[in-house]
């Protein structure tokens, strides 16, 4: 009986894994999520800039003109996406096919810093997403951020 109760116990010794402390997986998780995620700079840089500036979104005529499309200037409210392709825009998914992307104002992007490698910032009805460039998978989602709210 002594054996096998310590035949058990050498078994058991044998296949628990090292220790890992509750600080190790907490530094992991944050180093694997950091890359594809608006910080909390960025969030609140945007959300500021489109409250405090007037955004006007330029769309070439046919004849070479520009005229705007969409005006912003505090609360006010812009066309937002139809229901539908709003419902599939969300974190994982890629962006829908065709839907219409807008770069960030000049004035806003080189405040920002530096883009995370591998990912650009681009407008998208009236949010900021955050997009794979290789997979055009969406990695965060900053919603309502054209209306300054």
């Amino acid at each position: 009986m002594r054996k096998i109760m310590f035949l058990l116990a050498g078994l058991c010794l044998i296949y628990t894994g090292p220790v890992v402390s509750a600080e190790d997986v907490t530094t992991a998780v944050v180093k694997a999520g950091v890359k594809g995620a608006f910080n909390e700079l960025e969030k609140q840089m945007i959300k500021k800039y489109f409250s405090d500036n007037e955004y006007v979104h330029y769309v070439e005529g046919d004849n070479g003109s520009y005229s705007h499309k969409h005006k912003n200037k505090g609360k006010q409210k812009n066309k937002s996406l139809p229901p539908g392709i709003a419902k599939n825009l969300q974190r994982g998914k890629p962006l829908p096919p065709g839907i219409a992307k807008r770069n960030l104002p000049h004035g806003l992007d080189s405040s920002l810093p530096a883009s995370h490698h591998g990912y650009e910032r681009i407008i998208v009805g009236n949010d900021v997403v955050l997009v794979e460039i290789d997979t055009g998978k969406i990695a965060d989602i900053i919603t309502d951020a054209v209306l300054g709210i």
